[in-house]
């Protein structure tokens, strides 16, 4: 008897495996990268993903050895640091002016780094466009408005604000194995759209404290799509890529023909980085145009009233130590001292990646490297040391004789207070 039923409970488990899989099938191929990804020498692409083209018409100039106003010694310290990290590429620049490019022996200028939540910042900025564009009326609009499936619903009551500043108030997806859990599925079903439609709200007021949170970012997203009537890597392309003179970069899509992810997954070019600091340094202007008002990136790095360490989808390093709580996105980096330029703010994603952008001193800073994996960098790196390094290299008559003053309301804050 017993041997007869085997074979039906085999069959039995063959059917189940087969339905579970193709309920579902992105998830599981999803998954099975989820848990093998991690070349900390190879480019870390994300299949499924869509291209997002640029023209590269915006080459910045590069200073000749003799023309830098950083000195030598300096920029050596600096890669010496990077490659101790193991960084794939850092780029200097003063002024528009490129200062020094290094990659590392394993890398290439074309090579294509996951940005993780730096992406994060991309949605700030495109946010600030859509406003002028009239495609959205405020910045503190209910999410309600622009997301049909909320309209009527508590959560539709989140402001684009909340979102932006990570106080959205909803419940906080951790890490999990469990293949079965929306904890993991938002990340890697190739449905995602519905697990973070379903994402349910916390015990606490929206707008009330600091909470970061992936799925605003996602949903900010979803807003962006909803409100341009087309699909995220086109309106990336259109509103940022090209106009900025941009390179090749890719998304990574929940399925083929999915729905793009919006707080990670974006493989870019350090030279694209590059860009998106300049553009940021300039108050909006790239490639000779406005892309963005100048207001908004001012807005941009206003610290929340509940953290002086963030504005809307950007990390500010007005505070001493310039690193917000445990938890809240530092990732095992240190900070030795405060930026010696206090008007420095940053992106950030897993792994260290990073654009400083320091208005007062006129640089960019971009350090990218591997993001995938249980472990993509060791503990320990410093955020401010790349920054201070080049503002204590930069000639006397290239540094400011005076920082900017740091934006309203950040000045003296400190992590207990935040």
């Amino acid at each position: 008897m017993k041997r007869r039923a085997l074979p039906v409970v085999l069959l039995a488990l063959l059917v189940a495996g087969s339905t579970l899989y193709w309920q579902d099938p992105w998830f599981w191929r999803n998954y099975a990268r989820f848990l093998t990804s991690g070349d900390p020498t190879a480019e870390e692409l994300l299949p499924p993903e869509e291209e997002i083209r640029g023209d590269r018409s915006w080459q910045l100039p590069v200073a000749l050895p003799a023309e830098r106003v950083i000195a030598e010694e300096t920029l050596v310290a600096m890669r010496e640091y990077a490659a101790d990290f193991g960084s794939h590429a850092l780029i200097v620049i003063h002024d528009g002016v490129i200062q020094d490019e290094w990659y590392a022996g394993h890398w290439s200028r074309d090579g294509l780094t996951q940005s993780q939540s730096m992406h994060k910042s991309l949605l700030g900025v495109l946010i600030g466009i859509a406003i002028t564009d009239g495609r959205i009326e405020s910045v503190d609009d209910p999410l309600g408005r622009y997301l049909p499936d909320w309209r009527d619903d508590p959560r539709g009551k989140i402001t684009l604000r909340q979102l932006l500043q990570m106080s959205s108030g909803l419940v906080q997806y951790r890490f999990t194995l469990n293949p079965f859990s929306d904890d993991n599925r938002w990340l890697n079903s190739g449905r995602s759209g519905e697990v973070i439609l379903r994402t349910p709200l916390a015990d606490w007021a929206p707008g009330s404290r600091y909470d970061y949170n992936n799925i605003n970012s996602e949903l900010l997203g979803m807003v962006l799509e909803h409100v341009y009537g087309m699909r995220y890597s086109q309106l990336l392309e259109s509103l940022l890529w090209m106009p900025m003179g941009g390179e090749r970069a890719r998304i990574h899509t929940d399925r083929p023909g999915g729905r793009a992810f919006t707080s990670c997954c974006l493989a870019a070019p350090a030279m694209d980085w590059a860009r998106i600091g300049m553009l940021l340094l300039d108050e909006g202007i790239a490639n000779g145009r406005r892309l963005v008002a100048a207001d908004w990136v001012r807005k941009m790095i206003e610290p929340a009233d509940f953290a002086g360490f963030y504005g809307l989808h950007v990390w500010l390093g007005y505070m001493d130590p310039p690193l917000p709580p445990e938890g809240a996105g530092s990732s095992g980096a240190i900070a030795s001292e405060a930026f010696a330029a206090r008007d420095t703010w940053m992106t950030w994603g897993r792994g260290q990646q990073h654009v400083f952008v320091v208005p007062s001193q006129r640089l960019v800073i971009v350090r990218l490297g591997p993001a995938l994996g249980p472990r993509p960098i060791r503990p320990g790196f410093d955020i401010t040391r790349l920054v201070n390094l080049a503002i204590a290299g930069l000639t006397p008559a290239d540094s400011a004789a005076n920082v900017r003053p740091v934006p309203a309301g950040a000045a003296g804050q400190s992590l207990s207070g935040s």
